[in-house]
This record gives C-alpha cells, structure tokens and sequence, in this order.
C-alpha cells in the first residue's frame, strides 16, 4: 500500500492513478446516485466518478469519537482497516470489492477524519431465500481458518449464484468448533428460517449456554444501573 501527503490529507492506495479519484472527491467532481446510509454512525452512498460507480464510506461516529480518534495513533481510522480487510478478502480468494482510496485527515497524530471509496458490486443483500449459497459461503470462510466477524444474512450480496462479502472482519479463528457455530446461530437469528448444522454437538449447546448467559449478564447490568 502506498502512502502520500497532500496538505492535511493522508492517502492511500495501490494504484498511483487512483490519486485523480481524490481529485474529484475533494473538488465534489462527483454524482450521487444514491445514498445507501446517512445516520449518526456512517455515510454511505453510490457516486458516479467520470461515468464509473463506486462507493463513498464515511465512518462517522468513529471518526468523531474521541477515543477512537486516540487510538488511530496506534491503529490508523477505521476506514484504512476496512481497506485492508477487503485486500484480505481478495487475497484469501474469496469474492470481494476492489478498494481504490483511503484518505485520512489528521490533527497531529490523530485521525479526525477519513474516508474509503471502493467498487461498485451490482446484486442484491442478502435475504432469508439465498440462505443455502450463504451458509456455503460461510463455511468456505471456516474451512480457510477464519470467521466472517458479522454473520448477518444482509452482510452477504448476491449475484446469481456468486455471493460477495461485504461488511465484513475476517479474523483468524482462534475459538474453533465454537467460533463456527457462534457464527451459524448469528447467521440464523438474522433471517426467520432454521439453518441445517449440527445442534446436538457439544459445541452447539456450549455456545447457546454462553450466549444466554451473555444475555443475562447484559439485561443484570442494565437493571443494576437502573437502580443508580
């Protein structure tokens, strides 16, 4: 990945000729087609650049956060570790965006701003009916070693029978069978179907009695600060 200083501007990139998109993002040379999120967590839209499509992200609330701004200095924004982990997407062979730009702005050596832009993907989010080619996907995922870190049926896209990963955290699975199976009952809570995997393993029961004490230990805390 290369880096380059434009003023307060941190950019990175693979592809030199990707430093024209900054450009147009920062002189607003750019169409909106449509915004996919505007609230106070993120912006997300598509926006045409020059007659091709991509997709703008803003991470706004970690950007805006001052805790997260402090660990920037350690970590870089959010925005450069979502540009990575879809590297690691394309480079682990499955099927991902391309990502084209990451700019930070800094205020010494805090990220106060930032922002990615990557590749249009044409299909639709995931739903309850494309839940066989998911669960494939998924499992593909665990074979390789890694778990997905947000199974939700809508953090899939489809496209025919090609299912991309989107909003994603591949991380190493260092929690085996348990990890798995965390991830299928997340993936099936998110849809109103059953998923076929094993649920008389141990591992199975020992995650639902994990994630129900998780729950009663979250509602405990609620209720104790209830009390204040």
């Amino acid at each position: 990945m290369e880096r380059l200083r434009c003023e307060q501007d941190i950019l990175y990139y693979d592809d030199k000729k990707n430093i024209k998109l900054y450009d147009k993002i920062k002189n607003a040379c750019y169409n909106i087609e449509r915004v996919l999120k505007n609230d106070q967590r993120s912006y997300v839209a598509i926006v045409n650049i020059d007659g091709e499509k991509y997709v703008l992200k803003k991470p706004i609330e970690k950007n805006r956060r001052k805790w997260q701004r402090f660990l920037s200095i350690f970590r870089g924004s959010e925005s450069k570790r979502e540009y990575e982990n879809i590297q690691k997407i394309n480079k682990l062979g499955f099927n991902g965006a391309i990502p084209y730009l990451v700019v930070e702005k800094k205020i010494g050596p805090c990220v106060v701003d930032s922002y990615l832009l990557y590749s249009y993907l044409e299909g639709k989010e995931g739903r309850t009916e494309d839940i066989a080619l998911i669960s494939e996907e998924l499992k593909k995922i665990h074979r390789r070693g890694y778990l997905h870190g947000d199974s939700q049926v809508m953090n899939f896209l489809i496209n025919g029978n090609t299912v991309y990963l989107i909003d994603t955290k591949l991380m190493r699975n260092r929690y085996g069978k348990f990890g798995e199976v965390f991830e299928f009952i997340y993936l099936e809570e998110s849809c109103d179907r059953d998923i076929e995997y094993d649920r008389e393993s141990i591992y199975y029961k020992g995650a639902i009695a994990l994630k129900k004490y998780l729950i009663w230990f979250s509602n405990f805390k609620r209720r104790l600060r209830g009390k204040k």
